[in-house]
């Protein structure tokens, strides 16, 4: 008991209200609106609206939850409002008009100017434009002049007319519903160009039928790799909205099927214009990684959406998918659903592409994104676990036809000196990376108390002469050990990809300890093994201090289920506040005053015991004399005797 109450101390101690955030990926503003009101800080309907605001009117946003974080994903926001749409304010009703409504909202419908129209060749299409640039919506290359179409339009109905072919005739996805009377009354889909403003590609949108919005003119948007980067643009957004508009003959259930909609239908667009790739805006710029640790620092080049184009030495972004392998594959933050672009790629690649049509028939079914994947990997002989952990592999060797525009996959920590212990949490489906450097002719890994729930390791040993060999860690004891030799001849590095593997099971506990003979070299940072505030206190995690506090950690939390879930908690806390104290040394000193009782406690506890029975005897007894005043008397010395 005296253990438990011990650590409950330390991480209140521990856990001052330093300001700190992820470093890796900011959450836009449609994900801190739906944190507050997932918190209770907002309302249902503010969060809603606010949503909209972040989009589409981002004056009225607001300030506590504005973000630079890029925002993407307008159709599930769109489709989320129309579901509720009696909770919206009167100015942002627009979403339940299209364009062409009578009703004036700026910039969300056309107002009182000409609107012209353009029939695809392959009559699947509808397309409405304005050459009157009064409200700025006017199409690209506009003269003015009815008679000439903009090549603009003419380009857009061609490329519609090849995602249809592409995605219903030749893929079989379902076609969408047409829209009745609503539209041009001619049941074919209808397409709005209009300034939409905010970074925003396109939408789809429904009523008794889908439709799409797309932007006028793409200025300003992220370029790709089409020779044209503005038809680039308008290629991969009439292939992904289009999508959309088929995705919503399987479902509109966007709570829990958001991630892959857009994960897939960015895969789309790559299967129908692959030679756009604006997907890779969202994995994260390529970059050289000069001191080989696996993750970008300031001073290394990185490049430009090709590859080859250098940037510079500054101001890469952390955002990319492949510097986040630690998010949930499910994961909506940021852009991060767009990037898992690269999850729909490996299915494909290994199963087939059709592979992603089941997994939709399946969702058509009734089943969620997860389900339908499991179940359709089930069906093949495989489980979500298994192709998971190939899945992580793959990433790692960037094994995709793409593969030489993608980043490496960012590695936590590289360790080059032993012995080094590490600990951390995982959310569902999610991983880390360890790396180990030579530091000897080998090196034996002990995962300790991971042969229970979803979690699995594969070691990846990057061969010095190139190559990979993969080995699987079988954890079926508490201790499960890995010797690997040739550690610095065979191999140059041993790379660890801690894994939790399930779909629903998040904050799995994992503990590592790396041994072998010391190389005397640079040391292996990390955070003291998950020690993180003790290390930046005592200044390293070979300290005394440190030891115990992790031996109690490995002995008495990690064995049973309350203890780890107060282990994850602190692991997802504590490494920014490590920091903090760690370039501050007045805070190092007040640390290490409040950790030194603690640390006596958890070693010595039957002296702490003592110790404090003997500070409560005299409140114990001040209190009893308090409660009996007729037995305070004071007792009364005879004289002394002549």
């Amino acid at each position: 008991m005296i253990r438990k109450i011990t650590l409950v101390l330390l991480i209140v101690i521990l856990l001052p209200a330093f300001p700190f955030k992820n470093a890796y990926a900011e959450a836009n503003s449609i994900k801190l609106l739906q944190r507050a009101y997932e918190s209770g800080e907002i309302d249902y309907q503010t969060a809603l609206n606010q949503k909209l605001y972040s989009i589409f009117n981002k004056k009225k946003l607001l300030k506590e939850y504005s973000s630079d974080a890029p925002i993407h994903s307008a159709t599930m926001v769109v489709l989320e409002a129309r579901q509720n749409s009696r909770l919206l304010y009167d100015d942002n009703k627009f979403i339940l008009f299209r364009p062409t409504a009578a009703e004036d909202f700026p910039g969300h419908t056309y107002g009182a100017v000409d609107v012209w129209t353009y029939d695809s060749p392959g009559g699947h299409f509808k397309i409405y434009y304005t050459e009157n640039n009064s409200k700025g919506d006017a199409v690209y290359g506009y003269d003015g002049v009815q008679a000439t179409v903009p090549q603009y339009v003419i380009n857009l109905a061609s490329y519609l007319d090849n995602v249809w072919i592409q995605e219903i005739t030749n893929m079989g996805y379902a076609a969408p519903q047409g829209d009745g009377a609503l539209g041009g009354g001619n049941n074919i889909m209808d397409v709005y160009l209009i300034n939409i403003g905010g970074g925003i590609y396109g939408y789809t949108n429904i009523d008794t039928g889908p439709y799409l919005v797309i932007d006028n003119d793409f200025t300003g948007f992220p370029t790709n790799l089409d020779s044209d980067p503005r038809m680039g643009a308008l290629k991969q957004t009439a292939a992904h909205e289009f999508f959309h508009a088929s995705q919503f003959q399987y479902t509109t259930d966007t709570n829990s099927n958001a991630w892959w909609m857009e994960a897939s239908a960015t895969w789309m667009e790559d299967e129908v214009y692959p030679e756009v790739k604006d997907y890779l805006n969202y994995l994260g710029r390529k970059y050289n990684d000069a001191n080989d640790d696996g993750s970008w620092e300031t001073g290394e080049t990185y490049y430009a959406i090709d590859g080859v184009t250098p940037v510079g030495t500054t101001g890469r972004s952390y955002t990319g998918w492949f510097d986040n392998p630690d998010f949930s594959l499910d994961s909506t933050s940021g852009a991060y659903e767009y990037g898992t672009v690269i999850w729909v790629k490996y299915l494909s690649k290994t199963y087939g592409r059709d592979v992603v049509k089941s997994i939709w028939t399946r969702i058509g079914n009734g089943a969620t994104a997860i389900q339908a994947i499991s179940g359709e990997l089930a069906a093949r002989g495989t489980t979500l676990g298994a192709a998971f952990a190939s899945f992580e592999t793959a990433n790692y060797e960037r094994d995709y036809p793409d593969g030489g525009y993608y980043p490496l996959i960012r590695q936590t920590t590289t360790y080059a000196s032993y012995p080094q212990t590490i600990s951390g949490a995982l959310s569902h489906l999610s991983t880390r990376f360890y790396s180990f450097k030579p530091g000897g002719s080998a090196i034996a890994l002990t995962f300790s108390n991971m042969n229970t729930g979803s979690l699995a390791v594969r070691l990846i040993l990057v061969k010095a002469g190139g190559g990979y060999d993969v080995q699987d860690v079988t954890l079926d004891s508490p201790s499960a050990v890995r010797q690997i030799d040739g550690f610095g001849t065979v191999y140059s590095k041993v790379v660890a990809a801690v894994m939790n593997t399930s779909s629903t099971q998040d904050g799995a506990v994992y503990s590592i300890t790396a041994s072998g003979p010391s190389s005397g070299g640079g040391g292996g940072g990390g955070g003291g093994g998950g020690c993180f505030i003790a290390t930046a206190a005592y200044g390293s995690y070979l300290a005394p201090e440190v030891r115990v506090l992790r031996e109690f950690r490995d002995k008495y939390l990690l064995t049973n289920a309350p203890g780890r879930a107060l282990v994850e908690f602190y692991y997802e806390v504590s490494p920014p506040v490590a920091d903090y104290i760690r370039a501050h040394e007045p805070l190092r000193m007040i640390a290490r005053a409040a950790l030194t009782p603690v640390v006596y406690t958890v070693e010595y506890p039957f002296i702490a015991g003592f110790v404090i029975i003997l500070g409560a005897v005299p409140l114990l007894r001040k209190r009893y004399n308090r409660n009996n005043p007729d037995k305070r008397q004071a007792v009364k010395k005879s004289p002394r005797q002549n």
